[in-house]
């Protein structure tokens, strides 16, 4: 069964970065670990889960084995979680970056659900209104 895995990021070029090679590869094999060990799933279960090897898995969580986008798909779903999950904190501002605000505040809104983005909204407008 051919799984499609889609990503929606707003990326600006030069205002985000995905960290580069080995740095990327062991952030999410840490976030895989985290999430893994978190759910109380065994390394080796999770590995049987998605048909491949223990060792495998280990060099996954430790960041010696690249992934591929479709790879990070098929874990989140074993994990039962989102796959910006998964990939959180990977994403990172670049330091000497003139970033707008206004493009951080979307960007940072956007890991929230609709609820909470519309709670962070109410909080935003009533401090706008104190410093008018």
């Amino acid at each position: 069964m051919l799984r499609i895995c889609k990503f929606i990021f707003s990326i600006t070029i030069g205002t985000i970065y995905l960290s580069k090679g080995e740095r990327f590869i062991m952030k999410t094999g840490e976030r895989i670990k985290t999430i893994r060990k978190s759910q109380g799933i065994t390394q080796a279960k999770l590995a049987e889960t998605l048909h491949i090897s223990s060792s495998f898995m280990s060099r996954i969580e430790n960041g010696s084995s690249s992934l591929t986008l479709d790879f990070v798909c098929e874990i989140a779903d074993a994990l039962q979680v989102t796959r910006q999950e998964v990939l959180r904190d990977v994403f990172t501002y670049a330091k000497d970056d003139n970033i707008p605000i206004s493009k951080k505040i979307e960007i940072n809104i956007q890991k929230f659900s609709p609820e909470k983005q519309a709670e962070i909204l109410d909080v935003l407008e009533f401090l706008a209104s104190r410093l008018s």
